[in-house]
């Protein structure tokens, strides 16, 4: 076979199966755990998360062509899966990340933009409803209620008085709306689908890496 019918062999025949799997863990898990049920984000959350797992594909199929074996490969491929977590914004959050990652490695991290689309999906416009262990309790000043002394705080920052007319241990949420949550990471609902088309820049790139190698190393060990 020519180089190419074999690294284009070798690329899209996972496909199918890639596809089929992450469609039968999405119908499994999102409604188990009761995502939001709009038919919108449900559509939105399946078609990333299947892209996802494309780019999971092809970054193993990237890795494995220019490694010598699979020993090998299994050394290499978690410096890559490592990267992507640490600076994808979640374990260190973008606001308290050094300067050197947040200028330039948070924005290279594919991860990144698949947990920014699945959270802000998930989360835009759905209210936010604490537990009672979940809130936090302040005295306001005597004769004073929780929305005379904290009221016009509260407006200006994020969250709810749970308890707004009583005037002792008043209980405030952080989080009114699930949009106040991420915007403390610095995502924004309004990036969904520059997430959705980036992941398939990284997916094109490790296709034409592959192939890229497969012409370099394989061919020419043949």
């Amino acid at each position: 076979y020519g180089w190419r019918a074999f690294a284009v062999a070798i690329i899209f025949t996972e496909w199918p199966f890639a596809i089929v799997a992450n469609t039968l863990f999405v119908v499994c898990f999102y409604w188990t755990v009761g995502l939001n049920s709009l038919s919108d984000r449900i559509g939105y959350f399946y078609i990333l998360y299947v892209t996802f797992g494309l780019f999971a594909l092809s970054l193993g199929q990237a890795i494995a062509s220019f490694v010598p074996n699979d020993m090998i490969a299994a050394m290499v491929n978690p410096i890559f899966t490592a990267f992507i977590t640490l600076v994808c914004g979640v374990t260190i959050p973008y606001a308290l990340m050094p300067k050197f990652f947040s200028a330039w490695l948070y924005w290279l991290s594919p991860f990144m933009y698949f947990i920014e689309g699945l959270i802000t999906n998930d989360l835009h416009g759905s209210k936010v409803q604490c537990h009672p262990e979940e809130l936090y309790t302040f005295e306001p000043p005597s004769n004073m209620t929780c929305n005379e002394y904290a009221g016009q705080w509260v407006q200006s920052a994020t969250g709810y008085i749970n308890n707004p007319d009583d005037s002792s241990a008043c209980k405030f949420c952080p989080y009114s709306v699930g949009d106040e949550f991420y915007r403390t990471l610095n995502w924004s609902f309004s990036h969904r689908w520059r997430n959705f088309g980036i992941l398939f820049g990284f997916i094109a790139f490790n296709i034409a890496f592959t192939m890229l190698m497969i012409r370099v190393y394989k061919v020419n060990k043949r």
